[in-house]
């Protein structure tokens, strides 16, 4: 993207609620509406697609999602004994733990 004195107007009809959430939030990044489109146009075009997943799911549906997945793991190395002891864990965090109140 260059650098240039030109700029090309957009017009976009938005619902105004999310106007003024998205507003308020880009507000307390130092960021103006102006300034968040053009960060995401410019991604648009580095990437050449959008910056981001489109997706239906929540965030907590996904986070459910990342946990389900990291116990499936788990289960998985506990049945191919290829996972850590816990014991052994817990101790290594006691002592991280310790170190670190010092």
């Amino acid at each position: 993207m260059t650098e240039s004195t030109a700029k090309a107007r957009i017009s976009a009809t938005v619902d105004p609620e999310l106007k003024q959430q998205a507003t308020a939030i880009l507000s307390s990044m130092q960021l103006d509406m102006s300034t968040a489109i053009n960060l995401f146009l410019g991604q648009v075009v580095k990437q050449n697609k959008l910056p981001f997943e489109v997706t239906n799911e929540s965030i907590q549906q996904r986070e459910l999602q990342a946990i389900r997945a990291t116990v499936a793991q788990g289960v998985a190395q506990a049945h191919t004994d290829a996972g850590i002891d816990a014991n052994a864990y817990l101790q290594q965090l006691i002592v991280a733990e310790q170190k670190l109140a010092k």
